[in-house]
């Protein structure tokens, strides 16, 4: 997961097929809104392509940057 924000939320699917996590979007909400929607999304891993609910979706805070 590069290129991510230090402290940033994110909503992250875990694939059906092989069990990568993969970000969605920035979670504008941090944390706080419930998901009404599903994703279909391809997994950049197996190329699987996949309908996650807010059942099959976490919110994924990275973690703050240490060096500052």
């Amino acid at each position: 997961m590069n290129g991510l924000t230090p402290g940033q939320w994110y909503l992250r699917f875990t694939c059906e097929r092989c069990e990568a996590k993969q970000i969605l979007f920035a979670d504008l909400s941090r944390g706080e809104a419930r998901i009404k929607a599903t994703y279909v999304v391809e997994c950049a891993n197996c190329l699987h392509k996949g309908a996650y609910d807010g059942e099959h979706i976490e919110r994924y805070q990275h973690p703050a940057d240490e060096q500052g």
